[in-house]
């Protein structure tokens, strides 16, 4: 990818003429109904080092992360923002510039110091003008989220720099062109132009999304000194012309309705070669779209049809004391309880004995009545023994008779079994 940076001035009798941004120099009139992140958002896009960002993400995915799947919406207002998904994108790039410190990166905002310290020394190098935010006892943290989003979007361009300067990154390129054909995803596709000043390039993939830019060049010579060759300035702009299908079928229209013959070309190629692929990444992003809240409703659905289960509660753990104060308020508790024990067994025992003394008068009263009682039979038995012997014998006899009757009723029942079988 070939970007355009500000040559070193060289002492030779013709300088050359100067290369200006003219979106260093617009102003943005936002309209009513736009919001300022709209407004955000346009001024950005009319950058050419954002499609440069953009382009880069695209080519070296791979060498720097590839759980890094940001779109190129999610980029841009992570600039704006400063949120976390710009934290991601840089601490992403900033793990592949030695030294690093993977501790220092993740920990909140402290990525930013570590930002801000490996592009001082490399600034006038990689970038125009001066830093905005150099690294000063964490006041680069505040001052880094205080800046306009151009000004971060000037950041992250020299991180790309930068990155592009280790060695991973020139031996990936190296082993693409051994290869005897480039990745095209090294290059932007130049769909063609007018031919002098404007110039219409398609670039994305599938991940970021696709985009149509728009590439114009102007040369002006200024009022003081319009014959000198050397005060000649190059202006150069670039806006992003499409970022979605129906800004591409609108860009292909005007294009294909133009009169210039180079222009119409343009839009048919738009049309042809541009727009089939932008329709098959909205339908795969639809699908996405689709089986994620397919997704959420099943998983919503499943939670809403579940019982309410109660967890247990976590275990409290007990902070910890370096003192005996709990040892000795642990012997003091045990002691007592061992008096109060004690005192409880001699009260049993008292009354164990006091209940045995009592036991032992009620037995001597149950025998002094037991004796007294047998000597009142004793006085009361000859009366009853007369009765008690005439009834005996009277049960006697009734018994007897009853044997002698029994016997007799034997005995005839055999005689009469002996006749029969006679």
């Amino acid at each position: 990818m070939v970007t355009l940076r500000q040559r070193p001035t060289v002492a030779t009798t013709e300088p050359e003429p100067v290369l200006e941004n003219c979106a260093d120099d617009l102003t943005i009139l936002s309209d009513d109904g736009d919001s300022p992140s709209d407004a955000a958002v346009k001024h950005l896009r009319r950058r050419w080092e954002l499609a440069s960002v953009l382009n880069f993400l695209n080519v070296f995915r791979t060498l720097i992360s590839d759980k890094l799947k940001l779109t190129a919406e999610e980029i841009e207002m992570g600039l704006i923002n400063s949120d976390a998904k710009n934290a991601q994108l840089h601490i992403a790039l900033l793990k592949g510039i030695p030294p690093v410190n993977n501790k220092s990166l993740e920990d909140g905002d402290a990525w930013i110091t570590t930002l801000c310290k490996k592009l001082d020394p490399w600034w006038p190098l990689i970038a125009n003008g001066e830093i905005p935010v150099t690294a000063n006892k964490g006041e680069e943290i505040s001052g880094y989220k205080g800046l306009e989003p151009t000004d971060r979007l000037q950041f992250l361009k020299a991180l790309c720099e930068l990155r592009t300067q280790q060695d991973d990154a020139r031996k990936y390129i190296q082993d693409n062109a051994n290869e005897g054909a480039l990745n095209p995803s090294f290059g932007k596709r130049k769909l063609g132009g007018d031919g002098k000043k404007t110039f219409y390039w398609f670039d994305g993939d599938d991940i970021m999304g696709y985009r149509l830019y728009k590439e114009v060049n102007e040369t002006s010579k200024s009022a003081k000194a319009r014959k000198n060759v050397s005060s000649d300035t190059s202006c150069f702009c670039w806006e992003t012309e499409a970022t979605n299908l129906d800004e591409f079928r609108r860009v292909a229209r005007e294009l294909s309705s133009s009169k210039p013959s180079s222009l119409a070309a343009v839009g048919a190629m738009i049309e042809t070669d541009a727009i089939p692929v932008v329709e098959k990444y909205h339908k795969k992003k639809e699908r996405a779209i689709k089986r994620k809240m397919k997704q959420e409703k099943v998983v919503s659905v499943n939670i809403s049809q579940r019982p309410i289960r109660f967890t247990r509660s976590c275990r409290n753990r007990k902070p910890a004391t370096y003192t005996f104060d709990e040892y000795d308020k642990m012997i003091t508790d045990a002691v007592e309880d061992t008096d109060d024990t004690d005192r409880d067994d001699e009260e049993r025992t008292e009354q164990q004995s006091v209940s045995l003394l009592g036991s032992d008068d009620i037995s001597e009263d149950k025998k002094m009545k037991s004796t007294e009682d047998v000597l009142k039979t004793e006085k009361e038995a000859p009366h009853s023994d007369n009765g008690d012997v005439k009834e005996i014998e009277k049960s006697k006899e009734d018994s007897e008779g009853k044997i002698e009757f029994g016997a007799k009723n034997r005995l005839r029942q055999r005689v009469t079994r002996n006749s029969a079988l006679c």
